[in-house]
């Protein structure tokens, strides 16, 4: 248990300290993901985004997030980007179990955002 708290602790550090240079490769990663994918993987994210009790998003990036969902576009890779971006920040150990639990295309991403991290 001493572990696993540890484990997610490392993983929580690494996320709050992404460099822009890690972040453009997830972003890349991300690029080319199908509609499949992002209808099962968006919904999921935007909701652990929304019930994290953590206050960092309030900030450009939960703005471009906010505005995204208005304008119906949370399901396309961009909404993908910057939802993957907020779950680094907020529960990053929530969003490796969104994407192994779902398809193929998902769980090799999950791998390659852990790869980079």
């Amino acid at each position: 248990m001493i572990e696993k708290m540890e484990h997610i602790q490392k993983i929580d550090e690494k996320a709050e300290g992404i460099t822009d240079a890690q972040r453009a490769q997830i972003y890349e990663f991300a690029l080319g993901t199908s509609k499949e994918t992002l209808e099962e993987v968006c919904p999921a994210l935007l909701r652990l985004a929304l019930d994290s009790e953590k206050s960092t998003l309030k900030n450009q990036l939960g703005n471009v997030i906010f505005h995204l969902q208005k304008t119906e576009r949370i399901e396309t890779v961009i909404g993908l980007q910057k939802l993957i971006d907020a779950a680094l920040i907020v529960a990053p150990e929530e969003l490796y179990k969104i994407l192994e639990s779902a398809d193929e295309e998902a769980q090799e991403l999950a791998k390659k955002v852990k790869e980079v991290l």
